[in-house]
């Protein structure tokens, strides 16, 4: 696949992610918290007059004369009916709020006194898990800030929530714009780094692949030069009556594997540089003119001595001959 088709492929991945979570998930972040400052810039007695509206829509409505209307305490109870029960509203005004099992525990007390049969514990802040544990065994209902904005929205003045609502949009589309530049640079970046990171593996899979060869060529062993040597056919019009000590053990080693291959002899090979060993199935009268042919093509070989090991499962001796003498 191309680089920069994966590299395209990834960017518009990461663009897609990022709009997704930055629309439906940061937006709505960010437009939770902007509309619960709102809420907590609320004095108190607006804030309880929004509750009310909310809690109406419930079905519940005041049981009291409301709130005391000289009071500015950001922690105030609201008693509610809904026509068969009293229930007790505990408010804790405020973003600072952290709602633990005390909180619960004394809007528990304040519902005995009252006789109210259920309670709501409303704050802008956030409830503690002990705190939502203890509410759940007593039968009191929690909203914190991740409810409470979604609950008392419809009742903000419109001009508030309009504003919250394109702040958040407007900041979900700058985000949206850096979002898309960094998925389109990470897509360069990859569509660039991508051929020579593979070049860059395809040059150290080649060096690795060369070094096996090119050791043995720095470096050749001596008992190699024999094998090295039989590798080229020696040529008649080319076979040196005086060879160096190199070309002979080059001829030895043609003669040894020639005449290997020939029928009724099972193995030959050079004991001692003047001592061919011969391994046969064949009699004397078969191989032993196969064998001179051959040493006969070598001027420096005519004269070595031939060891012609008996036959297997014969009683033959070993057997010493030379084809010439001269």
């Amino acid at each position: 696949m191309s680089s920069w088709i994966l590299g395209l492929a990834l960017a518009a991945l990461a663009a897609v992610l990022a709009v997704i979570y930055l629309w439906l998930v940061r937006r709505q972040e960010t437009e939770t918290a902007a509309g619960l400052r709102a809420l907590a810039n609320l004095r108190w007695r607006e804030f309880a007059t929004i509750i009310g509206q909310a809690m109406q829509q419930r079905g519940l409505r005041d049981a009291s004369h409301g709130p005391d209307p000289g009071s500015d305490s950001s922690s105030s109870q609201l008693l509610m009916t809904d026509g068969d029960s009293r229930w007790l509203l505990s408010c804790k005004h405020g973003m600072a709020y952290r709602l633990g099992e005390s909180s619960v525990e004394e809007l528990a007390s304040a519902m005995d006194m009252a006789g109210a049969r259920a309670g709501i514990l409303l704050t802008e802040g956030r409830a503690e898990r002990d705190a939502l544990a203890a509410a759940a065994a007593r039968g009191i209902e929690v909203i914190d800030g991740r409810r409470l904005w979604p609950l008392l929205k419809p009742f903000m003045p419109a001009d508030t929530t309009r504003r919250i609502e394109a702040d958040a949009t407007a900041q979900a589309k700058r985000h949206t714009l850096i979002a898309l530049g960094a998925s389109l640079a990470l897509g360069l970046v990859v569509a660039v780094l991508l051929p020579q990171l593979e070049s860059s593996a395809n040059r150290d899979s080649a060096t690795v692949a060369a070094t096996p060869t090119s050791a043995p060529a720095a470096t050749p062993a001596t008992p190699a030069e024999p094998a090295a040597a039989a590798a080229a056919p020696v040529d008649d019009d080319v076979i040196q009556e005086n060879p160096d000590d190199t070309t002979l053990a080059r001829y030895q080693s043609d003669v040894a594997r020639t005449l290997s291959e020939v029928p009724g002899i099972t193995r030959a090979y050079w004991l001692t540089r003047a001592t061919l060993v011969i391994d046969r199935s064949g009699s004397d009268q078969m191989v032993w003119p196969l064998i001179c042919s051959e040493l006969e093509r070598y001027p420096p070989l005519r004269t070595v001595r031939v060891q012609l090991n008996p036959r297997p499962g014969s009683e033959d001796a070993v057997r010493w001959r030379q084809c010439r003498t001269i």
